[in-house]
């Protein structure tokens, strides 16, 4: 009866009490094992936490890179988190923000290329090193945020009320009151490698002049590229660009060496946020896109390709509200853009030293479904976001696929090229048919346009013997052609040996990027178009005399062809730089991004602003260095370059 009576007063019948109460029993029971759970899992982290006593963080970091993909990756991540708090955080009669905390704790991990845990995680690693502290949400009305109360870092770079004051404050005055978003240096030669069959990149600093000279690499000129080439048909129902401007330019052949332990250095934020932009919330953001980019590069090195397209995906989860709302805003569309270029072009640095190289097919494979998928990924990744957002990040990685698409062809070109001209008696045969039947003065006629006789006409007699070298012709060949001075020239000064120790294909590579600097008044696409038409010319000659040598021709055309739009291609996406700004208003990135979309749907990009028989680094002097060790890792996945 009394039970009755109970059940009738909550609502609850007679019959269904009992079920009721066991209902109850039972999520008492489950709250007092996820409690118990919790409180031994809190233990056993301190634990782990007093048997790291002593380490450094660099020291953890190695750890974190070492047990990557295996059961003990969290553990490692969330060791390297609670060092990190012990070694940064203190008690302290005061308060910090909790987005303050965790944007540094991000860009630590950024330092030493660690993936971050999501700010829940991380939130529940600081009650474990501080039980018992207390969060409140303090501030004005509108403006107020999380904090940590009685706790402090040791070294906060935003402090006292006047900084405060300064996150409601225009986007100019920002400057200056943080650090540059480079931070400390990666030194990526010291940090582990993981357990896969490494075959190192190349060194870049070899052959580098220490005071480079100036030289005029021409004009640039403008192109475009598709956004989708693989699909068919030339307009498709599409909200983003169906193609995207392409600056074409040489890299000028002193172009600056390539450290690899540089950082990523993004733009500073702070000259693109809207106003009244919380301080806080906009670090927090270049600390995480830090993150974001830096492992984005090392799966690009490392050739992790299914944790490359993973990133894309899980970039937002480590995002609070706050930090996600500044970066769906308008005015951040620019910064995206800009912070996702200088991340490909450190991509590319890497990437380009293999394009003369004898690469392993696992790499060849993992980079060709890169520049296949990347645009399709990132679309289907942020279609859920606003339009300037997903137009921000689609732009710059489509440039970087379909450079990527011209460094995998030049390879391939290279390769085919190589094998043909090895061999002596195909070089010799080359030069003996060339002699025969390429009149040069015929093909400048019928190419050129009105301007570059004579240096073309020194190329054709002169450099491309020197280019074929070392040749085995009959004494006599060039007497009384076009080609007798630079036969007599070359037999006086080398007596027909070997120029250099380097193959014909190092000369070709050296060659093609020095020769804009020759013909300083034509663009771009000019000597593009001049470079093909006169090798076409030439090739067409041997072919119709039935030259002997017009296959082994043929395809060291397509190699210098190949190699010419690569290095045009790569020079003009290295070119860029990001725009020096001072501030913007809430709506230009908005109307810009709009004019440009309707203007025929293009959205244009900033322009100022084993060995192989060669190795050509990224800054294009003559490398000597081997790639070892092909293959790849037991998981199947994932190789080095």
């Amino acid at each position: 009866m009394h039970l009755q009576q109970q059940a009738s007063e909550y609502g609850v019948s007679a019959t269904n009490a009992p079920a009721a109460a066991a209902s109850g029993a039972e999520t008492d029971d489950k709250k007092k094992k996820s409690s118990s759970a919790s409180a031994t899992n809190d233990k056993e982290l301190r634990e782990m936490l007093t048997r790291a006593e002593g380490r450094t963080l660099k020291n953890v970091a190695e750890e974190v890179l070492r047990t990557e993909r295996t059961s003990r990756a969290e553990k490692s991540k969330q060791l390297f988190a609670m060092l990190w708090l012990r070694q940064t955080c203190k008690h302290a009669k005061t308060s910090v923000p909790r987005n303050r905390v965790y944007s540094q704790y991000a860009d630590r991990c950024a330092t030493e290329r660690v993936q971050p845990l999501n700010p829940a995680s991380f939130g529940k690693l600081v009650r474990v090193i501080f039980p018992g502290i207390a969060t409140r949400r303090l501030g004005v009305r509108g403006e107020s945020k999380y904090h940590y109360v009685d706790l402090a870092l040791v070294d906060d770079p935003i402090e006292g009320n006047e900084l405060e004051r300064a996150g409601s404050a225009q986007s100019g005055d920002f400057m200056g009151l943080r650090q540059g978003s480079g931070n400390p240096h990666i030194d990526f030669n010291t940090m582990p490698r993981l357990p896969a069959d490494t075959a190192a990149f190349p060194t870049s600093d070899q052959g580098i002049d220490p005071q480079p000279k100036t030289y005029n690499t021409g004009s640039a000129s403008r192109g475009r590229v598709f956004a989708e080439p693989h699909a068919p048909g030339y307009t498709q129902s599409r909200h983003t660009s169906s193609m995207y401007e392409q600056e074409l330019k040489f890299p000028p052949p002193n172009q600056e060496s390539f450290q690899e332990n540089d950082s990523i250095e993004l733009p500073n934020i702070h000259d693109y946020v809207p106003p009244k932009t919380d301080i806080d919330a906009a670090n927090a953001l270049t600390a995480l896109y830090r993150t974001h980019c830096t492992s984005l590069v090392d799966c690009i090195r490392f050739c992790k390709e299914k944790q490359f397209f993973r990133l894309f995906t899980s970039f937002h989860g480590t995002l609070t509200v706050p930090v996600q709302k500044l970066l769906a805003h308008p005015n951040m569309a620019p910064w995206i853009r800009e912070c996702d270029w200088l991340m490909y072009q450190k991509m590319i640095r890497f990437v380009s030293r293999l394009t003369l190289q004898v690469t392993p097919p696992v790499v060849l494979h993992f980079l060709d479904n890169v520049s296949r998928e990347l645009h399709k990924h990132v679309s289907k990744t942020f279609q859920g976001h606003p339009l300037h957002v997903l137009e921000a990040r689609l732009e710059p990685a489509t440039l970087f696929a379909q450079l990527l698409h011209r460094m995998l062809r030049a390879n391939q070109a290279a390769h085919a090229a190589a094998a043909l001209l090895m061999i002596d008696q195909n070089r010799s045969q080359m030069w003996q048919d060339w002699v025969t039947f390429v009149n040069p003065k015929r093909i400048l006629e019928s190419e050129l346009p009105d301007c570059g006789y004579e240096e073309v006409y020194t190329i054709l007699t002169q450099d491309v013997r020197s280019l074929l070298q070392p040749l085995s012709t009959p004494v006599w060949l060039e007497n009384g052609t076009h080609y007798q001075e630079a036969a007599l020239s070359t037999a006086k000064q080398h007596g027909d040996s070997p120029i250099t120790n380097e193959t014909v294909i190092d000369r070709l590579a050296f060659f093609l990027s020095n020769l804009p600097t020759r013909f300083p008044q034509a663009s771009t696409r000019t000597l593009l178009h001049c470079i093909s038409a006169v090798g076409t010319a030439a090739c067409r000659e041997i072919t119709v005399e039935n030259g002997v040598s017009f296959s082994p021709w043929w395809i060291t055309k397509v190699f210098v062809d190949e190699m010419s739009l690569w290095l045009a291609s790569l020079g003009g996406f290295l070119e860029h730089r990001p725009p020096v700004r001072k501030s913007t208003s809430p709506s230009a990135s908005a109307a810009d991004l709009d004019s440009r979309l309707s203007n025929g749907g293009a959205v244009r990009g900033n322009s100022q602003g084993t060995r192989r028989y060669s190795s050509l680094g990224a800054d294009f002097s003559m490398d000597t260095s081997f790639i070892s060790n092909q293959g790849k890792d037991s998981s199947g996945d994932d190789s080095t370059l």
